[in-house]
């Protein structure tokens, strides 16, 4: 188990390894302790620092690829969905062209979606909450979120594949944080079935 003066999220943990590898010699010097003891510690913490920031960076450079790809893909579709309805337009078209190019609406889905209810798993771990959830016959699912006690639910986005991270900040450090999450299925762009059972996570800053 670590140490209680050790921060849970990355970001907390990241600054306090800078001030331990700033201050562990003139600590140690200060208490006689040999400098031969403190490598292994300090080459420890210069690992994990630099373990932790490329995670970061990766994580950031993942949501603004996400954020792009949302960006490119409503452009696209907008002139793809233009292009199929000015050949649908044509004189000519049959049903047979829809199927070539597979452009004919789709059926029904089985399963009853109007009794359909998301279920989600939440957990708190790398300074982040992610929420797990299967798509199943669903587009995706709209996730609400509220700290505990709150009576009013927030749209928190859309998550087309799972798993969803939330993307709020942590709580202040040494501060703790309990929030309550709940998710409804998206069908074509339209919230469908029953809420999910409310999850709860503790956080941690």
């Amino acid at each position: 188990m670590a140490a209680s003066y050790l921060p849970r999220s990355d970001s907390s943990l990241l600054i306090w390894l800078g001030n331990f590898q700033n201050t562990l010699a003139t600590q140690a010097k200060a208490l006689s302790v040999a400098t031969s003891e403190l490598k292994p510690a300090l080459d420890g913490a210069k690992d994990l620092s630099a373990a932790i920031q490329v995670d970061e960076q990766k994580y950031a450079e993942w949501q603004a690829a996400v954020a792009y790809t949302a960006d490119v893909k409503t452009q696209a579709l907008i002139e793809i969905q233009r292009i199929i309805d000015r050949l649908r337009a044509t004189p000519g078209f049959t049903e047979e062209h829809a199927k070539a190019m597979m452009a004919v609406p789709r059926r029904p889905q089985p399963m009853l979606l109007g009794s359909h209810k998301p279920a989600i798993r939440g957990s708190f771990a790398g300074g982040k909450v992610r929420l797990r959830w299967t798509r199943g016959a669903l587009d995706g699912i709209h996730v609400y979120g509220r700290q505990q006690g709150e009576t009013t639910w927030q749209l928190l986005g859309r998550d087309n594949r799972p798993p969803y991270d939330d993307p709020r900040p942590l709580p202040p450090n040494s501060s703790v944080e309990v929030r309550e999450y709940r998710a409804i299925g998206v069908v074509d762009d339209q919230e469908v079935g029953l809420p999910s059972d409310i999850v709860t996570v503790t956080l941690n800053g």
